[in-house]
């Protein structure tokens, strides 16, 4: 048994629970610990590494990585014995950045008749989500009648957003604005995808939640728009920010979702409403296909308010493509 059995902890930091282990049948005999399940740049300790069956006790600390990825996390507890193993399961919290908005960029890949989830952990936003707080979704499938898709909130509430309508239309990408006042902001949030048919299938694209809702203003959008890349043109996708006071952020984020052959055709930079530029991305990547990635940029000396622009120029001939979704958080 794992006491606790759950627990959050901020990226770079570490969590503990104390392992014991109790006798119901034969003899005592010495059990070896281990652990799995644990995200990306985590690593689990035990102290000590075995224990006895009959009573004993270990302290499981779990260490993460500045770069663990948010989420919760199954992490299986494995005690191994001459003649016997057993489980036991602690559930890890990694927050996320602080902060009332976050975005998933990781493909979900949505199978027919099937329900798939991707989720976004809000930690450091006090108290609950805005009255108008919206949910930016782009799922690449054909048919999207065939798709039920729901914001899942922390407490497991449900909100549906969209219930098998647009017949043969392609594609969601659309922002949802939704009344999460009686919902706690922090906590891990999901978007629950089901494919209620059979013959078309897709993929969760990205995702972001904003809960500051409309007041106080959200200082973060969306352009779900998409925007042709041609060989050898600049092209442009804005996002207009109103209603948010002074500068933005150290740490802004811009998750971008371009679609295009061979990525080292591509510079990609941010535009800031006094035409000041931030490069993204220049010409990396070789023969890769797509950019789907979130980029930090320091715009502590940029007004956040005004019109930015995500720009994207095609360097070189052969290869095409389209900006399929960006979003902005200052």
């Amino acid at each position: 048994a794992a006491s606790p059995a759950s627990g959050s902890v901020n990226p770079g930091s570490s969590v503990s629970s104390t392992i014991t282990s109790t006798l119901t049948n034969g003899s005592a005999q010495t059990v070896n610990l281990t652990a799995s399940g644990l995200p990306s740049g985590a690593t689990a300790t035990f102290s000590p590494t075995s224990i006895n069956s009959a009573g004993g006790t270990s302290s499981l600390t779990i260490a993460t990585a500045a770069a663990t990825p948010p989420g919760t996390y199954a992490v299986t507890v494995t005690g191994t014995g001459a003649s016997s193993t057993r489980t036991t399961t602690f559930n890890l919290t990694v927050n996320g950045p602080p902060g009332c908005s976050g975005t998933n960029s990781t493909d979900v890949a949505v199978p027919d008749n099937t329900t798939v989830e991707s989720s976004i952990t809000i930690s450091g936003c006090a108290g609950n989500g805005g009255s108008a707080s919206t949910v930016a979704v782009n799922i690449l499938h054909t048919y999207i009648g065939d798709l039920v898709v729901n914001l899942v909130a922390p407490d497991g509430s449900t909100y549906l957003l969209h219930n098998r309508t647009g017949g043969s239309a392609d594609n969601i990408s659309q922002t949802y604005t939704v009344n999460l006042s009686g919902e706690a902001a922090n906590g891990t949030w999901k978007l629950r995808v089901q494919d209620a048919a059979s013959a078309d299938t897709g993929t969760i694209d990205t995702w972001t939640l904003n809960l500051a809702g409309s007041t106080p203003p959200t200082c973060s959008g969306t352009n779900g728009t998409d925007v042709s890349i041609p060989d050898n043109t600049t092209v442009n996708s804005p996002i207009t920010i109103a209603g948010c006071s002074g500068n933005a952020s150290a740490t802004s984020t811009v998750a971008v979702n371009i679609v295009h052959t061979y990525i080292g055709d591509l510079i990609v930079t941010l535009v800031a409403p006094d035409g000041s530029t931030y490069v993204l991305h220049n010409r990396a990547g070789g023969s890769t296909d797509n950019i789907n990635q979130t980029y930090t940029a320091n715009l502590s000396t940029e007004v956040k308010n005004g019109t930015w622009n995500l720009r994207v120029q095609d360097a070189a001939s052969a290869d095409t493509g389209y900006i399929n979704s960006w979003t902005l958080t200052l």
